[in-house]
């Protein structure tokens, strides 16, 4: 695996270059070889600087302490024409070379739908994010966000408590989580899918890197589902890329006076992308099969724990009660308290609304 992890951090070769020569050498030793022979007979300036690196002590001293790093941290590094890398992504000629992954449910078993959508999403956006999710709960599907504030982090947070595995990809390193505060999120994705990163472990998370990571989000699905956006946005980006791979893209139409929903309904007018109009148009063009998971209760039947009890009975004292008065009133842990807030909104009870206020339903 060293020489798997030096081979992803030679840098000035480009990616189509870098799986060819995976695709023909025999064993990951002799991609190295080979690499070495083709820069040399390339005799140029740049193939110097390449050989350079590989003559150097310092990329096979990261790379071992990459790889002590994610044997420390049970993180899987899966190189790009293995088993485990995910089939719908190795199909994208700029997909990474290696991704590092942490979790419990390998992505190639289960049809995957990618969820994307604005940070400043709105009450309609947030509500039609659960409505579909809530409804594709039942059929054997899997989603693939980016845990950013939004759109994302409403996503992976239904997804895991409703059970459906999902797969979170990273703008940062996995021991390197961003935002912080999605920490505890992350971690019941890795419980229940997966959380998937090009970069090492520590890396930080830079500008650049999440319209990077959006090419795998849209590269590792079957489709990509746009539930609000303005015209600009990494959303739009990622619609782009799915289109460019060939994938099918949905739209949430919205209302016209509301800018978070022009980058959609621009997406539907220049048909970058068909309008959707019910999860059932998602459940035909996958083919999904339903699931032996139990569907959500109805309200008449929901049996409320006494923590729940407690958050419901502070959201019904007022309008818009945020999260903070709700801890702070509460006393529970942040994340202890998402889970509760997500369960009551999952049962109808209650209503996000945007800037981490709730109502009542």
């Amino acid at each position: 695996m060293i020489d798997k992890i030096v081979y992803s951090l030679i840098k000035g070769v480009p990616i189509r270059t870098k799986k060819l020569i995976a695709d023909q050498a025999d064993d990951s030793q002799s991609i190295l070889r080979e690499l070495r022979l083709k820069m040399t007979n390339l005799n140029t300036k740049s193939s110097y600087k390449v050989l350079n690196q590989l003559n150097s002590k310092n990329i096979y001293n990261e790379a071992q302490t990459i790889l002590n790093i994610c044997t420390d941290n049970n993180i899987e590094i899966i190189f790009y024409n293995e088993e485990n890398y995910p089939k719908n992504l190795i199909q994208c000629q700029d997909a990474p070379i290696i991704i590092y992954c942490k979790g419990k449910k390998h992505s190639n078993n289960i049809p995957l739908l990618s969820v994307v959508g604005t940070r400043d999403c709105s009450d309609y956006g947030l509500g039609q994010c659960k409505d579909f999710i809530s409804y594709l709960a039942n059929y054997n599907i899997g989603l693939v966000s980016g845990l950013a504030y939004g759109i994302d982090i409403h996503t992976h947070r239904i997804a895991n408590q409703l059970d459906i595995p999902n797969y979170a990809v990273l703008g940062s390193g996995i021991l390197n989580i961003y935002p912080k505060n999605h920490f505890t999120e992350s971690e019941l994705t890795a419980e229940n899918g997966m959380i998937i990163s090009e970069f090492t472990p520590f890396s930080s998370p830079k500008s650049y890197h999440f319209p990077q990571r959006n090419r795998i989000i849209a590269g590792m699905s079957m489709c990509t589902m746009v539930v609000e956006s303005p015209i600009k946005g990494g959303a739009i980006i990622t619609a782009s890329l799915a289109n460019d791979y060939n994938r099918d893209v949905f739209a949430i139409p919205g209302n016209n006076n509301q800018s978070t929903s022009k980058g959609t309904n621009t997406l539907i007018e220049k048909n970058q992308a068909a309008i959707l109009n019910n999860p059932e148009q998602i459940i035909d063009l996958l083919g999904l099969s339903t699931s032996n998971k139990n569907p959500a209760g109805t309200q008449s039947d929901i049996q409320l724990a006494s923590q729940e009890t407690i958050i419901y009975e502070l959201i019904s004292k007022g309008k818009d009660i945020s999260f903070n008065k709700i801890q702070m009133e509460s006393n529970f842990p942040t994340s202890y308290l998402n889970v509760i807030l997500t369960n009551l909104e999952l049962k109808d009870l209650i209503i996000p609304k945007f800037g981490n206020f709730y109502n009542l339903k």
